[in-house]
């Protein structure tokens, strides 16, 4: 359980702490020289109840609101001091404000130095507190009168806060984050850091990172409520060192997150909400100062229905920054204006990687509708039931902070393709999955009918074609499920529909019976195009276009303009590259030529030609010295091609 302080300063926020407590929270000089809170001060103490609480004080001056807005990340329990001399004083407000606006649970009122003032003015001022809350979501919030000099009223405080058990964390998975609010170093131990969990657990040992630089560190010990540990979860303050890192390269505001999360972005979509008590208005395009956990930052605000967002108001916006940050859905950010003296709204998270273009449009703002009230996991059942393109279930978990395989699990429920590619896991949902055949199958359907002697399309040339916003691996993926259900057909390496054939005309095929033999006869050194028309008697162009046709059916292999080697003797040259391969680990030309009775010239056109199949790899490395010699060599990159009938894809 985390108790964070809110109230203006000079309202006794330290010294009631220290009350409850024990502990004196200001630990800087300056703060001991002038009596006053300037950072982030802890205090932790057990409850009797086998809990350790801790308390995060934080500073009450204006200057020092984004300090506060850093405290009030990942507590539990706000306690909103207010003085009765004072009564309810700017500061009082817009602490309250970000408590609201931050989604903090609920508070307790804490109404300081009741020794100053008689009891007919601690009535009023408890009036006054009570009716003030009464137009906020903490209404009917408790409120003890307390004297931290004579101690009146701090032991039924301390009951009532003591009695705190920590919330129900959400029954979902997921993943280690902290917002570091404080960064030392501990001699002779190493770099530390400070902070609230707000999701996952964290363990002695366990790899993380520290975002937005995505630097590794380890874990190599743990305090937990100031007490050594060896795990931290949700609802603690936690002690960190960390190793990896240099002292210089952390401060407050960054995030310590499981490498799972690495996802950054520069631009998010949000609710955002505008308090009915807000000095005023936002307007579109109007940068502002966002705090998100311990981080505050310049964002420009685009509004995405209206042009304005007055007070008392909710809208859509969408925040473009600079620089990258580590955000998930449905967290808590704070909007202040450029000069940090008003907080003007707060904001709920709720896509971290959305579209530029069509940001307004309605189907736009349905969507974000539906990412505002449901779980994680009805939002994306909804969006695998709705979305046309396929889903990184990986980028979703890590936008989410869930972990992938109950997301997995949602997508085998409702029978979606599920792909892995590059260390990624995608899902196609049933809407998608049709959406993306009808265009493929469309495309080729139209590019069939426009070019019937062509055997199909290139693989990346049909992902232009028909999805050119989805990555170059994830369509091959997509594809090669395609090809195995017998929705489309691969030959060689172009994509075609099932039932397409590049067919030879009746005059074609008795030609071709006549030219086959003699490419067979030739073996190594087969004949040349005009070798072969001056043989048969037929238009050169003839014989050149008819075996380009055969070559785009895998029956021919162009090694050059005008010459061709049919596969059964692209086979048997494999064979041989094996066997060298074998003998002296890579092949040359030199070796190869010798084996084939071939001149150099042809072997560098043949090993050229495997190369660009993908069956070798060419490897070239230089001597220097007086003379720069090129040691040309390859070694064999997919012994399954031309292992049997056919080139595999």
């Amino acid at each position: 359980m985390i108790i964070g302080t809110a109230g203006h300063i000079d309202h006794g926020k330290t010294s009631l702490v220290k009350c409850l407590t024990g502990v004196d929270a200001d630990r800087l000089p300056e703060e001991k020289a002038r009596g006053i809170t300037i950072d982030l001060g802890f205090a932790y103490v057990p409850n009797g109840h086998g809990q350790t609480i801790g308390f995060v004080d934080v500073p009450g001056h204006e200057k020092f609101v984004h300090t506060m807005a850093a405290g009030a990340t990942g507590i539990d329990h706000g306690l909103l001091v207010v003085a009765a001399d004072d009564g309810i004083m700017p500061q009082t407000r817009e602490h309250l404000r970000i408590l609201d606006l931050l989604g903090v649970p609920e508070i307790t009122v804490a109404l300081t130095k009741i020794d100053l003032v008689d009891q007919a003015r601690v009535i009023e001022v408890t009036g006054d507190i009570q009716a003030y809350l009464a137009g906020t979501r903490f209404k009917g919030a408790p409120v003890y009168s307390v004297s931290t000099r004579s101690n009146q009223g701090i032991e039924s405080l301390k009951q009532t806060l003591f009695a705190k058990v920590d919330q129900e964390q959400i029954d979902q998975p997921a993943y280690f984050r902290l917002a570091i609010d404080r960064v030392f170093v501990v001699k002779g131990v190493g770099v530390a850091i400070t902070g609230a969990v707000t999701a996952g657990q964290i363990k002695v040992g366990d790899t993380l990172l520290l975002t937005p630089k995505l630097v590794k560190v380890k874990v190599r010990s743990i305090h937990a409520q100031n007490t050594p540990a060896e795990e931290a979860g949700v609802g603690t303050r936690c002690g960190i060192v960390i190793s990896g890192v240099e002292y210089s390269d952390v401060i407050r505001g960054q995030w310590l997150v499981a490498p799972e999360l690495h996802q950054l972005t520069q631009r998010f979509d949000c609710m955002l909400t505008v308090p009915v008590d807000a000095e005023r208005g936002i307007k579109d395009g109007e940068v502002l100062l966002l705090h998100h956990g311990t981080e505050h930052l310049s964002t420009r605000i685009i509004l995405l229905n209206g042009s304005e967002a007055l007070p008392g108001t909710t809208v859509y916006a969408q925040c473009a920054f600079d620089k990258p940050m580590s955000v998930c859905w449905h967290d808590r950010i704070v909007f202040r204006d450029s000069s940090a003296r008003h907080t003007l709204a707060g904001g709920l998270v709720l896509d971290i990687d959305p579209p530029i273009r069509g940001r307004k449009k309605p189907e736009r703002i349905q969507a974000l509708d539906r990412l505002v009230n449901n779980s994680s996991l009805d939002v994306f059942k909804d969006v695998l039931t709705n979305s046309l393109e396929p889903i990184c279930v990986s980028m979703w978990a890590n936008a989410t902070n869930r972990h992938v395989q109950p997301l997995l699990d949602v997508a085998a429920q409702a029978k979606a393709l599920q792909l892995e590619v590059d260390g990624l896991s995608y899902v196609v949902g049933q809407s998608a999955q049709s959406h993306l055949e009808g265009r493929v199958k469309s495309c080729l359907a139209k590019f069939h009918a426009d070019d019937p002697d062509e055997p199909g399309v290139a693989m990346e040339r049909l992902r232009r074609m028909a999805c050119p916003l989805i990555s170059t691996a994830l369509f091959k993926a997509w594809v090669t499920e395609e090809i195995k259900s017998k929705s489309l057909a691969l030959t060689g390496s172009f994509v075609h529909l099932p039932d397409h054939k590049v067919e030879l005309t009746p005059k074609e095929q008795v030609i071709w019976e006549r030219i086959y033999p003699r490419l067979i006869d030739g073996q190594y050194d087969p004949p040349w195009v005009r070798d072969l028309a001056s043989t048969l008697g037929e238009p050169e162009a003839n014989i050149r276009m008819l075996l380009r046709k055969v070559s785009r059916t895998s029956g021919l292999v162009q090694l050059v303009p005008d010459l061709f080697y049919p596969i059964s003797t692209m086979r048997i040259m494999a064979d041989i590259i094996r066997d060298i391969v074998e003998t002296d680990g890579h092949v040359t030309v030199i070796s190869f030529k010798d084996r084939v009775g071939l001149g150099r010239k042809r072997a560098i056109q043949i090993l050229e030609a495997f190369d660009r199949l993908g069956f070798t790899r060419r490897l070239v490395s230089y001597t220097r010295g007086k003379k720069e010699l090129e040691k040309d060599h390859r070694i064999v990159r997919n012994t399954d091609l031309f292992a049997s009938e056919g080139i595999a894809a």
